[in-house]
């Protein structure tokens, strides 16, 4: 069983940016949300000591899993980190909003938006590529085992459609909110409110 959550929300967020693998630090708003997360899990679960507690090592994944395992009554040392769920590689496009891409990235952009599953980002990811590392890292883990699982949008988004056995135009088209906590228990998903 596996509660998964997005980071709270982070600078780069409130501005519409591409994040990628660049950390921004939660906003305010992120660090409630990350606190939300620690006191609904602490309710949701059966025994907040027993399960794992995974993140990735990306900072505003990190900041957000500190907060919620600490609103569990869990120590953030407990906190194993996992270099396969960090987010998607948006590579030169990190950092920029809509209004860049199209103006700096018009050609490179309609290709991705064309066929996001195969066509990376400009030096970055494409979902096949993500699917491939979130998918082996699904593959390794016991349903009997307990997991919470802090990471990033479009990893959250990928994982829950893999997990679900979705159609991948179903998948991409997830939404990756900053305030639920998705329950992958038995092949089905159950949307949380934080």
């Amino acid at each position: 069983m596996i509660y998964l959550m997005r980071h709270g929300e982070t600078v780069w967020n409130a501005e519409q940016r591409l994040q990628g693998r660049q950390d921004t630090p939660l906003t305010a708003k992120g660090v409630a949300q990350a606190q939300a997360f620690g006191r609904a899990l602490a309710t949701e679960l059966p025994d907040p000591h027993a399960c794992r507690l995974i993140a990735s090592p990306l900072g505003r994944a990190w900041q957000t899993a500190v907060l919620a395992v600490t609103g569990m009554g869990r120590n953030p040392s407990d906190i194993e980190l996992e270099p396969r769920l960090v987010e998607h590689a948006f590579g030169a496009w990190e950092g920029l909003n809509q209004a860049d891409l199209k103006r700096d990235h018009a050609e490179a952009l309609a290709a991705r938006l064309a066929d996001k599953w195969n066509v990376p980002a400009t030096d970055g990811e494409s979902y096949a590529m993500v699917a491939d590392r979130v998918g082996a890292w699904l593959a390794e883990q016991d349903e009997a085992e307990i997991l919470v699982v802090i990471c990033h949008g479009v990893i959250a988004r990928v994982m829950r459609g893999l997990y679900a056995g979705m159609d991948r135009d179903v998948l991409m088209q997830l939404p990756e909110p900053q305030d639920r906590i998705f329950k992958l228990s038995g092949g089905g998903i159950e949307e949380i409110q934080a």
